[in-house]
């Protein structure tokens, strides 16, 4: 099996034609014509990823986040990204980002996360694309199976994820039951404003004190389950994908959520 047949069977189901143009998805490191034998998914490369990696004769790295995002002006092992960057080439090791093409495409991250909470008459939170007459986008706007308590909804959020706890941002702008939210998985910052006029409560990550003021302010709720914590999915979603090829081994590094609320 080669990377560059991995990198097209990723691109068939998450094109990468999908991602934001601020983004780096696709294929990052290494040579196309590599033999690959054992390929790793990941969330994000950090160093205990690239010791496993070693140890377990990786060939090929999925990551959900690129590596390499903006530009870089030279690869050293003076900084972290550098001595990433020369331990995976060293290692004869490639990768492959599959980052915002997989947050929109259909059976990706907005996807998951819908069926995970049952909505449905759902619509993309940001269109940022129409397609053969759809409109795809970031995140997801649904109905819930039934109307819900903001404490039934949050204890819904944990269950579905696998999660110990979520923040709270405007809780007592939700009155009632809700029926329809609206679901970001990974950096929400700004997205609420999509939001604004459609549902009472967004489910997202990494809102900062002055993100959920703004909110708060709106008039909207938001359950930050963090970054990793909505996101995670991605490692077991993509390696179900690539162990339907014969030929290649497929390891999964399930990391634990960075975020620690104690």
């Amino acid at each position: 099996m080669k990377c560059n047949d991995i990198l097209e069977y990723l691109n068939n189901l998450y094109p990468l034609e999908l991602a934001m143009d601020w983004d780096n998805s696709g294929f990052l490191l290494g040579k196309r014509d590599a033999d690959i034998k054992n390929v790793l998914v990941v969330l994000d490369i950090t160093n205990d990823v690239l010791d496993f990696a070693i140890e377990n004769k990786i060939d090929l790295i999925v990551s959900h986040h690129p590596i390499i995002f903006s530009s870089i002006k030279r690869v050293t092992d003076e900084n972290l990204l550098g001595s990433y960057i020369l331990k995976i080439l060293e290692n004869n090791i490639s990768v492959i980002a599959m980052h915002t093409n997989f947050d929109i495409a259909k059976g990706g991250m907005a996807d998951i996360a819908m069926e995970k909470l049952y909505l449905s008459n759902t619509k993309p939170l940001e269109v940022t694309d129409i397609i053969d007459g759809e409109a795809v986008g970031i995140g997801k706007i649904g109905d819930l199976k039934e109307p819900l308590s903001i404490d039934e909804l949050i204890d819904l959020v944990k269950k579905s994820f696998g999660l110990k706890s979520v923040v709270v941002f405007g809780r007592e702008n939700v009155r009632g039951s809700i029926s329809k939210i609206a679901i970001s998985p990974g950096s929400g910052k700004g997205m609420y404003k999509y939001a604004l006029g459609e549902v009472d409560v967004l489910i997202t990550g990494d809102i900062t004190h002055h993100d959920g003021l703004d909110a708060i302010n709106d008039g909207i709720c938001i359950i930050d389950a963090t970054h990793y914590g909505l996101e995670h999915v991605f490692i077991e979603k993509i390696a179900n994908d690539l162990n339907k090829y014969d030929g290649i081994k497929v390891f999964e590094f399930k990391s634990t959520n960075p975020v620690e609320i104690v």
